[in-house]
């Protein structure tokens, strides 16, 4: 007791912890037998329709899922949690062999089970698609919007709008698009498998650094030059969290170490008011997009043709535009 003790020998050694291994048909299978999960009549039929509804994809033996799956299984799991819980399906097994055995009422089982699930359809019908796009969109953030934050995902097109996931109308697909839809009809990149969730629909590379143009000469914040999932554009001062800085789309160009502070000062005067509309004196706006320059009356957008200068753009002009 209480003797002291000297190390012999000191061994560093460093562990990195490895992700599970995905799944493969048979071993699905197995692990499903393990859980009490289906039978082995029903097995064939349970991996043919996760490929066939493309839940999942089958590379080299492996089971991948794909982003729809991931979206099933998030919304069963928020909406029907004890359907979809493994001891629901496999009490179920029991259950059934029960009534085979002649020791359950079927009738009784059955209306237990169906006053269950038509209470979680009953709440699931309240929630609309805007609001389950909601909750997909904070579930798959990480996914869907690596390195960016709400203030950072502003739409380039209209400069207006949020960048936000959306289902397609028919369900078809799911895609990263302006909440200004129809006003704004920007998307950003479409989803479809697991490979779709690390790219962006351009491909714009990662390695670009910031770089500071200059000075505003009326408020004397910095101007920069960066580069984000979709596109280059310029901001007015540094990233401060909570804070929406000031910042305009760049156009497609050839080489971005052509632009210039004057170039930025111009584009951050957009939206840029050209003067009333005759008819009913609402405003008509000059505004810059990733796509180019946009005439606007309410909500109506015209595109400036791209052989016109955008600074000799009057309002006169702006109406022929519009008609």
């Amino acid at each position: 007791m209480k003797d002291l003790v000297s190390p012999v020998n000191v061994n560093l050694e460093q562990h990195f912890t490895k992700p599970l291994s995905r799944y493969s048909e048979g071993a699905l299978i197995k692990k499903m037998e393990e859980l009490g999960i289906g039978r082995p009549s029903t097995y064939a039929s349970i991996m043919r329709v996760l490929q066939d509804r493309k839940y999942v994809t089958v590379k080299s033996r492996v089971l991948h899922p794909e982003f729809r799956g991931r979206m099933v299984s998030a919304f069963l799991s928020h909406l029907f949690s004890e359907i979809v819980d493994y001891s629901f399906t496999a009490n179920m097994e029991t259950e059934l062999d029960n009534i085979s055995a002649g020791s359950t009422e079927w009738k009784g089982l059955l209306k237990d089970y169906w006053e269950r699930l038509s209470k979680y359809c009953g709440d699931a019908s309240q929630w609309d698609v805007r609001k389950v796009e909601r909750m997909l969109e904070e579930k798959f953030r990480p996914i869907l919007f690596p390195d960016l934050d709400t203030d950072s995902r502003i739409c380039p097109s209209c400069s207006e709008g949020t960048l936000r996931f959306k289902v397609s109308r028919y369900g078809e697909g799911s895609f990263i698009g302006c909440d200004r839809h129809p006003k704004c009809k920007y998307i950003a990149r479409t989803l479809s498998d697991e490979d779709d969730e690390n790219e962006t629909s351009e491909q714009i590379p990662r390695s670009f650094e910031p770089r500071l143009l200059g000075i505003m000469p009326d408020t004397s914040e910095k101007v920069f030059l960066k580069q984000g999932p979709y596109g280059y554009y310029i901001q007015v001062g540094e990233d401060r969290k909570g804070a929406s800085q000031k910042r305009a789309p760049l156009s497609e160009v050839k080489d971005v170490e052509t632009i210039t502070i004057k170039d930025a000062i111009e584009l951050l005067q957009y939206p840029k008011i050209l003067g009333k509309h005759p008819d009913d004196e609402h405003r008509v706006l000059m505004t810059h997009s990733k796509a180019g320059f946009s005439i606007r009356h309410r909500g109506t957008l015209a595109p400036v043709p791209k052989t016109q200068d955008p600074k000799k753009i009057t309002l006169e002009h702006a109406l022929k535009f519009l008609t």
